[in-house]
């Protein structure tokens, strides 16, 4: 049996998820397996946050728990850090950095080998080496 795809879901694409602002990426997420989808924790801090200063509705709060308890949460663990640390090094060299979030989210993708699916390609197609999707 041939291994699936996993994936990294970035802030941008699950905010439009909850949303349900994307009919097609409704669909989408409806024929992955749940094994299939990643969370990063510093994901799930900016959709927190984006719960505390925005939509704070039970309808918001449940849909978040339902990320959270369905998906596959990432660790940082020294591996990720170490990752992180030659992944910003590299990009601060080369005059092309992306923000520190961002940063820790690629490091997470690339350490376990996720595609990352992102509305944000313009950043995270300088990181070499990243599988990246937008699949809006």
């Amino acid at each position: 049996m041939a291994a699936h795809v996993r994936y990294l879901i970035d802030t941008n694409i699950w905010s439009h998820l909850v949303r349900r602002s994307n009919a097609s990426l409704v669909q989408r997420f409806s024929k992955l397996r749940s094994d299939q989808v990643c969370l990063s924790m510093v994901v799930r801090g900016e959709l927190e946050v984006g719960f505390l200063k925005g939509d704070q509705s039970p309808q918001r709060r449940e849909a978040l728990d339902h990320i959270v308890t369905t998906c596959e949460a990432l660790e940082i663990d020294q591996d990720v850090a170490v990752l992180y640390a030659s992944v910003r090094t590299h990009l601060e060299a080369a005059g092309t950095p992306i923000g520190r979030n961002d940063t820790w989210i690629a490091a997470e993708a690339l350490h376990h080998k996720l595609v990352l699916v992102t509305d944000n390609l313009a950043e995270f197609k300088r990181v070499p080496g990243l599988k990246v999707e937008n699949w809006l």
